[in-house]
């Protein structure tokens, strides 16, 4: 009996869920499931089937879900569990793959409420249950693709063949970004149901989303964003202190570059230049050019003729010349910053920065040949970019403009690709365009992906110059479908003159594809303050260098001097304002000053830092806490991994932080600010507190852990005011790697860098905690001082043999003496005493028959194992193997049929550190006596020609019978007949069955001439129903006996004629099942052998 309570919703789920609900509730955009009562809800009907807890109760992909946040103790308990964990869900839960058998033990864990199989319906994107209830999606999103996430670690072999072997799909292409990987595969939309539920069901698969097709976003920068002050003259306060953004390199994804253009051309030098049409497969350049004027390094993924830069729309080119275009009639001045230069329309925001180009063309080829954010943004970061810009999206609008009913924008794959860019390169920022969807869906929620990801710059676009303090009416607005605020800022985007495809011409464009690039300028200006030491006396000061600011610190700045435009920000129109320079950075003289924290070290779950500033009344205070998240797993609602807090304390003791409504939800989501203690914001990676008249006195700027499951967090702080402050000489504990795996008995090491900061240079001694057993740590040297870059010390653990299996979560600890300044790190130490045991293999079972030719092989966990070598063979004493490979998991399929009526063995061992197991032991199975044909044949609509499809047998023997097994897809089995012949002999099997009024689905089935049902008159007229039982054996209209004596060799061909329009489908599978005569000198076998009788 099922466990599980059901309830479907249609409409988008309430993210205002109070700490009651959280403690007990697991939340993605398909389904959420309330551990504690056992209801589980749906975005629709459609996922029912993938929502049933009892049905998968054995699956080894788990959750284990605790009743609030998450610290270290919590996590090492579930690694020491044997558990691995593949990602965080929404609320305080982890993904793990683990026995179902562990979940007592997980269970028992302090703060655990539950463990229990991770629902299928998890993984399913939102718009797949809309298509399923509404059924509009697909054909006017012009749909035809999933992206099939695949687990770290997963067996991508597996899910390949899954892939191959479900009905309704064609394999497309892999993707890879990073450490993800995905399938896009074509789908057919009249067995998407069956599909994604085969695909959800399998526990390699970590996600099912529509691939929406995407689009580049079209629709007076330099005084405007620099000093909003045009009259009586435009000033360009940053310009003037010589900042061009001169040593920036920023990379551009786009339609491509027209190089030829003054704002770009080099005639003494060529951009290093490297073509490929394999998306993510395309390499990066070795060697780029530093010495060309613009552009050092140009990747051609467009597959366009030609060996150099080439634009074949415009969009490019005028994006490029937005960012960092420079007029050489008006050139800035690199060498000494004594010229302004940078003040016509063919330049850019930044005009001394240099340029990554990435040409994906006007149809974005790149993206559709495998291409993703992920690749192109450290491929650009690689040749020096440390920002990346990108003016293309997809929403919920088609390509004739037009808002798709049922549709939202959830977070994505691609939306993940730029959270983990961003995460995995800690000084990249990368900047998406919002959309230009605000009027043709007007009720919000209508950011694109991935310009709703976390870390980035989601930038909007307001009017040009000065009609900048109104926002375009075509811009997207927010906030993201679990209640984020989006865009971040906004930037001039409307009626943009930039460079043209021609010598030294200009085009005007408007979209939030225009003020992308120039908040990507704007923000390469940013990092040339920092890289001239301009912080913290405000000049250029080259002992105060910042090299390398993170991503998330530049974004601080940004968003903390932003401007309002027309109304009080934040909202989910302008995000948190207009990008103003001049209120973000500080220069000599002025009034309000800067803070600037870039967190070394950053925090766990309960830890707190602490910076203190003495204000000044007469400015206002303004503090941006921002950082870098853990990617989300895809489709999780909310998409928050670590939730820090912005607190701001001040001298009369009131706490000022960052809420939400308390009905926050998809109408009601700008964040506000007060000194409650309710509805705080975990859902945003931005938090901005402002006071417009602070007290004279002191104020403590507080970040805080609340719940960070995946950490440690690193954070960056902005603070604009009147204000004096110190910042107190520091270091920075990086241990490295994070985790090793030994096997008892072993030595095993690990870096301890130490980061000297504000002239650190005192000696810091090192020590370790929990140290298993009677295991050692020793550091060498010991102590260590502190450096910029970083010094290294060695932690050496020995001693192992005897440490009893586990996961260990070891302490670093590091302290001076004077200053007294004290850190600690965390590290994971997973120790295996023994080889793995051996276990029970499953299926196919001992001395199987008539087991598939393309068998899926399954085995019971080993104790101990984190992978397994499983093999296969025709030689009971494995002396030669077919397959001998390496997987993750419990389960192996393979990619190549195997023999009809032919005996394997097969068998399995376990693998950890300390080596394998013993054999398991073998089992024996015989293949069914069938000759199969996996094919792609589309049956054409209402043609009486039909298709046929051949399928040449050079196997040979002389018929005694035949059977035929057939696996066609079909939305109308009365519309079909088919035949099957071989040479002379044809036999009709099936003629529009039910008279035509068979209205079922699909026929996968065995035609059997000793069968009781019948094709023609035991079908199902239902529609939407399946016509035949699946696997069932059905008679045909006439007899397959007509082969008998005939031998088995030559061509057989099979023809399907669809009689009535509308519906469609196509041959997937057909096997010839053969009986051999009696007394003949050979049996059948692919490739048979001869023997005696």
């Amino acid at each position: 009996m099922r466990t599980v309570l059901y309830l479907s919703i249609s409409l988008a789920f309430s993210l205002s869920a109070h700490a009651s609900d959280e403690r007990c509730l697991v939340s993605f955009a398909g389904a959420q499931q309330d551990v504690c009562s056992g209801k589980v809800s749906t975005a629709g009907s459609g996922l029912k089937d993938l929502a049933d807890v009892e049905a998968f109760k054995d699956s080894p992909l788990r959750l284990i879900k605790f009743g609030g946040p998450i610290d270290n103790r919590a996590r090492a308990a579930v690694e020491a569990l044997g558990a691995t964990i593949v990602g965080y869900a929404p609320h305080y839960a982890y993904i793990v793959r683990m026995p179902a058998t562990t979940d007592a033990r997980a269970r028992a864990i302090a703060g655990a409420v539950w463990a229990g199989p991770f629902l299928p319906a998890f993984k399913v994107d939102a718009n797949i249950a809309n298509e399923f209830k509404h059924g509009n999606l697909v054909r006017d999103g012009g749909i035809a693709e999933l992206a099939i996430g695949i687990y770290a670690k997963a067996d991508r072999d597996a899910v390949s063949s899954l892939v191959t072997r479900t009905p309704g799909l064609t394999q497309a292409r892999t993707e890879t970004a990073g450490e993800d990987t995905r399938v896009i595969a074509r789908f057919d939309r009249a067995q998407l149901g069956a599909t994604v539920s085969r695909l959800a069901a399998d526990p390699n698969v970590a996600s099912i989303t529509f691939r929406w097709p995407e689009r580049l976003l079209n629709s007076q920068a330099g005084w405007l964003h620099q000093s909003n002050v045009n009259t009586p003259t435009p000033l360009r306060p940053m310009f003037a202190q010589g900042l061009y953004g001169c040593g920036q390199v920023v990379g551009v994804l786009d339609s491509g570059l027209f190089i030829g253009n003054c704002a770009f051309n080099d005639a003494a030098q060529n951009p290093a230049i490297s073509a490929c049409t394999d998306g993510s497969a395309c390499p990066t350049i070795a060697a780029p050019n530093t010495d060309h004027r613009k552009v050092i390094a140009h990747y051609k993924w467009s597959g366009l003729a030609g060996a150099g830069p080439e634009d074949n729309h415009g969009h490019g080119t005028h994006v490029m010349g937005s960012v960092a275009g420079n007029n050489p009639a008006n050139a800035v001045d690199c060498a000494n910053f004594t010229s302004e230069g940078g003040n016509t329309d063919l330049d850019g925001t930044a005009p001394g920065a240099k340029l990554v180009s990435q040409e994906m063309g006007a149809s974005l080829a790149y993206l559709a040949s495998g291409g993703n954010p992920y690749h192109a943004a450290t491929a650009a970061y690689a040749n020096g970019a440390r920002i990346h810009s990108n003016s293309w999206g997809g929403g919920c609008t088609n390509f004739l403009g037009r808002c798709i009913a049922n549709c939202t924008v959830t977070y994505t794959d691609r939306t993940r690709d730029v959270d983990n860019a961003m995460r995995d390169n800690a000084d990249l920022l990368v900047l998406f365009a919002a959309g230009n969807d605000g009027a043709v869906c007007p009720n919000g929620n209508n950011v694109g992906a991935p310009a709703n990801a976390k870390n980035l710059i989601s930038v909007g676009a307001n009017g040009r110059g000065t009609a900048g303090n109104t926002m375009a009416a075509f811009s997207s607005r927010g906030p993201t479908t679990d209640a984020r605020l989006k865009p971040d800022i906004s930037a001039q985007g409307s009626g943009i003159v930039s460079a043209d495809r021609n010598a030294c011409g200009t085009r005007t464009s408007s979209g939030t594809s225009m003020a992308t690039p120039t908040a990507a300028g704007l923000a390469a200006l940013v990092r040339d303050y920092l890289a001239r030491g301009f912080f913290p006396s405000g000049q250029r000061t080259p002992a105060d260098a910042i090299a390398s600011p993170s991503g998330a610190l530049v974004k601080a700045i940004l968003i903390n001097g932003a401007a309002n435009v027309a109304t009080p920000s934040p909202d989910q129109t302008q995000g948190w304002g207009r990008v103003l320079l001049d209120q973000s950075l500080y220069f000599a003289g002025d009034t309000s000053r800067l803070f600037l924290y870039d967190a070394p070290n950053g925090l766990y779950t309960g830890e707190v830092d602490a910076h203190t500033l003495d204000v000044t009344a007469g400015q206002p205070l303004v503090v941006t806490l921002t950082w870098s998240d853990v990617a989300a797993a895809v489709n999780a609602a909310p998409a928050l991994v670590n939730a820090l807090r912005l607190e701001v304390v001040a001298p009369d003791g009131d706490v000022w932080t960052q809420k939400l409504p308390a009905n926050v939800g998809v109408n009601n989501a700008n964040p506000l600010q007060d000194t409650t203690t309710a509805n705080y914001d975990n859902l945003n990676n931005v938090h901005r507190i402002r006071i417009d008249a602070p007290v004279t006195g002191s104020y403590q700027v507080r970040v805080r852990g609340i719940n960070v499951p995946q950490g440690r967090q690193k954070y960056a702080l902005a603070a604009n005011g009147n204000f004096q402050f110190t910042i107190s000489p520091d270091f920075a504990l990086s241990p490295s790697p994070a985790s090793r795996t030994i096997c008892a008995g072993s030595p095993v090491t690990y870096d301890v860098g130490l980061l000297g900061i504000a002239g650190f240079t005192a000696p810091v001694t090192l020590g370790v905690t929990g140290l298993p057993g009677a295991s050692t740590g020793t550091f060498s040297p010991n102590p260590v001082t502190p450096a910029s870059p970083a010094a290294n010390g060695l932690l050496t653990i020995g001693n192992t043999a005897g440490v009893a299996s586990g996961s260990y979560g070891l302490v670093i600890q590091a302290a001076s003496t004077t200053p007294a300044v004290s850190h600690t790190a965390s590290v994971n130490l997973d120790v295996e005493a023994t080889a793995p045991s051996p276990a029970a293999l499953t299926a196919p079972a001992d001395n199987a028959t008539g087991a598939s030719t393309t068998p899926a092989f399954s085995w019971t966990a080993f104790a101990g194992a984190t992978s397994y070598r499983f093999q296969l063979s025709t030689d009971e004493g494995f002396a030669t193997t077919m397959v001998d490979t390496t997987v993750a998991a419990t389960t192996y399929a393979p990619t190549v049929a195997l023999d009809p009526n032919a005996t394997y063995y097969w068998r399995v061992f376990g693998i950890n550190t300390c080596g394998e197991s013993a054999a398991s032991a073998v089992f024996r199975f015989t293949t069914a006596m069938e000759i199969c044909r996996s094919t792609v044949t589309t049956i054409p609509d209402n043609n009486p020609q039909g298709v046929t499809d051949d399928f040449v047998v050079t196997d040979t023997g002389t018929l005694a019978g035949l059977r035929l097994k057939v696996d066609i897809d079909h939305t109308y089995v009365g519309d079909l007949s088919m035949t099957l012949s071989k040479g002379a002999t044809s036999v009709e099997l099936m003629t529009r069955p039910g008279n035509s009024a068979c209205g079922g689905n699909d026929i996968d089935v065995i035609v059997d001439d000793a069968a009781t049902q019948t094709l023609e008159s035991n079908c199902n007229a239902a529609a939407a129903a399946q016509a035949y039982t699946a696997g069932g054996a059905y008679k045909g209209d006439n007899p397959l006996a007509a082969f008998a004596g005939q031998d088995l060799s030559g061509t057989w061909s099979l023809k399907l004629v669809d009689g009535a329009a509308s519906d469609t489908g196509r041959i997937n599978r057909w096997c010839l099942v053969p009986a051999s005569a009696a007394g003949t000198d050979t049996i059948f076998k692919n490739g048979f052998e001869a023997v005696t009788p």
